[in-house]
């Protein structure tokens, strides 16, 4: 009989991001009543959009030995919500008899696992993450000369990148200068 997987220990995997993720892959997996590692690996290669993953990347993830790729960790949880006959995009504590249950968060299980992977990947613990993106910087206009009329400002060869400094020597090109792109 295969040895079933038990959820690491605080001295073996410490309290942080990564801790914080497998804790979210094991509720699903015990909730799917501990399935052997094959079966789940199985489950991932019937899905509608099939990610093949390993019964060893499960067991190192379960473990916490590793971080994988998104789409792995997806395929995973919907093998592991089919084994429970539950949807992966449905509340995450759909009962409000459940402990858990918050009547103002309508977080899915698909929604709070992606958060904690990012959040694994990232190093972030849950109270530093940033609730929505920065804002990026508003692009600033380069400043521009006065002019009163077409070709009105001289400008210098380090002003514009076509400019030819005058001087006596030979041009050996066709072309005074290249364009910089």
């Amino acid at each position: 009989m295969p040895r079933m997987l038990r959820m690491p220990g605080k001295d073996v995997l410490p309290p942080g991001p990564k801790r914080d993720l497998v804790a979210e892959l094991f509720v699903h997996y015990r909730l799917a009543a501990r399935p052997p590692l094959p079966k789940i690996a199985a489950l991932t290669g019937t899905q509608s959009n099939p990610h093949r993953v390993s019964r060893e990347t499960i067991r190192r993830l379960l473990t916490g030995t590793t971080t994988s790729q998104w789409e792995v960790v997806d395929a995973i949880l919907i093998a592991l919500c089919q084994l429970q006959d539950r949807d992966p995009d449905g509340r995450r504590w759909p009962e409000p008899d459940d402990s858990r249950w918050d009547e103002n968060d309508p977080t899915t299980c698909r929604e709070h696992l992606r958060r904690l992977w990012n959040d694994d990947i990232d190093g972030l613990e849950p109270d530093e993450a940033p609730a929505t993106p920065p804002a990026a910087p508003a692009p600033v206009p380069p400043a521009r000369q006065a002019s009163s009329g077409w070709g009105s400002t001289p400008q210098s060869a380090t002003d514009n990148p076509w400019a030819v400094e005058s001087d006596s020597t030979p041009q050996t090109r066709g072309y005074p200068d290249e364009p910089p792109f």
